[in-house]
């Protein structure tokens, strides 16, 4: 079905896709990345186009500009752009297209940019491509790209290299690049979603206020539905290279027509949920797009699936005037969104958290020593954690929230002892770990385990799942054959929720989720006591995501283990800790209860964090708390309060007074002067010493 038909507004499409189909011939099989979609962007217009991994969104963008190597893809179809097909043009006709008509921001700046030319050069090479200005005034146009996106001190910052800037920096830079000719349709492939929330704020609100500047239409691609919601007027749901669901953004939202966006909807942790909820899981995942499964693509993992829904594909269908789904059972939806299967809405088990400390941390500081670029030969201070204290009780999930730099992956590898604290005390079930020697350590290394953000990463390439898993076994000598061993290993795989066909696999024939999996196996196989999980969930899909947090906290209550879970998404650290602990700096700023930080937050980074998360509902609009700069380098750590140059109610004791860890009631401890006033009364006091200042 075309969508034009039913809409009657071509006048207002900028962009118009008919039956597109991006197929690879690989070794005498097709893969499907991009089989038959039909959608449309307006002038002025932001469209978001969601999915999990392998679903071609990013292969939907690269058709667009025909980036796909050719063979192995055929691209068919239609793609008309300002009134002429993409796919009618020449490569020399194209050139002039991509970068000048349509740019695209790519989901990882550092891999984008070339590390050995400066980003002012990058630009202006742009736009001299594009826009045939001389190198002078193309500099100068890249000089005041980098105004437009806000980066502050832009004529230095020119002369930089991609190295020399912060993530958010660098994805500035990218936006400067993609929208220094003024393009017509900018392409987003996930620009956010390696960022921290706050940052990820910062680029959202930047791309939303360019769009409305400039008048340039974007397609925003993403996992992330919590996004859509705060940026996008359209969304395109994408399912194994189908359009499964297409609709203004609170259609989807309010009245979605299709159970995979449902699922979608359902899985997300939410910052205003209550915790004790499990969140929806969607079974299995994405099929290989070389063998699809017959009839509807999604009935394999579909809660309401039945005959006809394994037989034919459903056609596309307008159930509203722009909204669009394939699902045979639309019409039912509605009734089945208000009854949802009680499993989805269950309540975890409440596993009674012991009194017994099973880790005190005390005054812990981990410093690193580093050369300054001087020619003085002097080192710098990197005070990467600064005095940190917390204690964690047996059966207890403590979550620990902050930026990236803030020191929260230093201090689990310091409590691993993967790296060695400069001073204080890690004491784990009454042993102060810090002073054991490597071969006592060891021992003690097996109630100590860890998962880490990179399954892939940290899992041996060149072993099968069986050995990775039973590895641990034979290095703490806890079983006494190779029976034994394999049975340990099934037994294992059962519990994290897979079955033994997986031990002759290698990592790379598995899926991130799965990958996962295997590193929580691995942890868990020499049965620990306590477990960081750094970045657990970061890399996965939303959809996996929920299958993972349930998995831990289901292995938390049978097993009485203890985490000390790592994230930069305070909704996800919500959902599974017990209590919350804000870092800043190397600093631990904020700590209490989960509930009571997310409902009540007393410091004013956690304020600022908490308002930075993205909320799946595009009528809620929180106040967004926007921070000054960026997180200032560890190795200049500012006077006073750590946080002062981007608090919004600093007053001038934060800037000459360094505020201490203090309870301001029982099991809530903040490091701020003013934690006992509330936020509305320290902005009126910040604002009367600014206006006595200013006299």
């Amino acid at each position: 079905m075309e969508l034009t038909d039913q809409t009657g507004q071509n006048g207002n499409f900028l962009l118009s896709l008919h039956d597109l189909k991006s197929y690879f011939h690989i070794d005498n099989n097709t893969i499907k990345a991009v089989d038959g979609i039909n959608l449309h962007v307006r002038k002025n217009e932001i469209l978001g186009i969601v999915g999990e991994s392998g679903s071609g969104k990013s292969v939907t963008a690269l058709s667009l500009l025909r980036l796909l190597p050719t063979p192995p893809c055929q691209i068919s179809g239609e793609i008309m752009f300002q009134g002429q097909n993409l796919l009618e043009l020449n490569e020399r006709q194209m050139q002039d297209v991509r970068g000048g008509e349509i740019s695209m921001i790519f989901q990882e700046p550092m891999t984008s940019l070339n590390p050995v030319l400066s980003i002012g050069y990058q630009i202006a090479e742009s736009i001299r491509l594009h826009q045939q200005l001389n190198p002078r005034s193309a500099r100068e146009k890249a000089i005041e790209m980098l105004n437009l996106v806000k980066i502050p001190e832009a004529a230095r910052r020119a002369k930089q290299y991609p190295h020399e800037m912060s993530g958010g920096m660098r994805q500035r830079a990218m936006i400067a690049m993609a929208l220094s000719s003024r393009p017509s349709l900018l392409i987003a492939d996930e620009p956010t979603t390696a960022l921290d929330v706050t940052t990820q704020k910062q680029i959202l609100y930047l791309i939303k206020d360019l769009q409305s500047q400039l008048g340039t239409s974007v397609m925003f691609i993403t996992h992330n539905l919590g996004v859509i919601a705060e940026i996008a007027d359209k969304v395109a749901i994408m399912y194994a290279g189908k359009l499964v669901e297409y609709a203004p953004v609170h259609e989807v939202f309010y009245h979605s027509r299709h159970p995979y966006t449902l699922s979608l909807l359902h899985s997300i942790p939410r910052l205003d949920a209550a915790k004790h909820l499990k969140l929806e899981e969607i079974p299995g995942r994405v099929p290989g797009l070389g063998d699809l499964p017959q009839g509807c693509i999604f009935h394999p993992r579909c809660p309401y699936a039945k005959d006809i829904c394994t037989q034919q594909e459903p056609s596309t269908t307008q159930v509203g005037e722009e909204h669009f789904t394939m699902c045979w059972r639309h019409q039912e939806l509605g009734q089945f969104n208000s009854t949802r299967p009680s499993s989805s809405h269950v309540s975890t088990t409440q596993h009674e958290i012991s009194e017994e400390m099973i880790l005190s941390v005390n005054a812990l500081k981990k410093y690193f020593h580093v050369k300054k670029l001087t020619f003085t030969g002097k080192t710098g201070i990197v005070k990467a954690v600064d005095g940190v204290s917390f204690d964690v009780r047996q059966g207890e999930v403590l979550g620990f929230v902050g930026e990236s730099g803030c020191g929260k992956t230093t201090l689990g590898m310091c409590i691993l002892r993967l790296l060695e604290s400069t001073d204080g005390e890690i004491l784990f079930q009454g042993r102060d770990i810090t002073r054991l020697h490597e071969r006592d350590f060891i021992r003690t290394r097996k109630d100590l385990q860890v998962i880490f953000q990179d399954p892939y990463g940290s899992l041996n390439p060149r072993m099968k799942i069986g050995q990775i898993i039973g590895e641990p076994l034979s290095i703490h000598k806890l079983v006494r054959s190779s029976e034994e061993k394999q049975t340990k290993v099934v037994d294992m795989l059962e519990s994290v929720g897979l079955d033994q066909v997986y031990i002759d696999k290698y990592p790379h024939e598995l899926s991130g989720g799965q990958r996962q999996r295997i590193a929580i196996a691995r942890a868990l196989i020499v049965s620990p006591k306590f477990i960081v999980c750094d970045e657990a969930v970061s890399a996965l899909d939303v959809s996996i995501q929920a299958q993972i947090i349930n998995l831990l906290k289901d292995l938390k209550e049978t097993m009485n283990l203890t985490y000390l879970f790592i994230s930069h998404d305070l909704s996800v650290v919500k959902h599974i800790s017990d209590r919350i602990a804000i870092m800043y700096l190397g600093k631990i700023v904020e700590l209490a209860d989960a509930e009571k930080v997310c409902a009540f937050p007393k410091h004013p980074y956690t304020q600022a964090l908490i308002s930075s998360v993205p909320i799946p509902d595009p009528e809620r609009k929180p106040a967004y708390i926007s921070l000054k700069d960026e997180i200032p380098s560890p190795m200049n750590i500012p006077a006073g309060c750590r946080f002062h140059p981007r608090c919004p109610y600093a007053q001038e004791e934060c800037r000459t007074t360094e505020p201490e860890l203090r309870m301001i009631e029982p099991g809530w401890s903040v490091a701020c002067h003013f934690a006992d006033s509330t936020p509305g009364m320290r902005r009126d006091t910040a604002t009367t010493q600014k206006r006595r200042g200013e006299r």
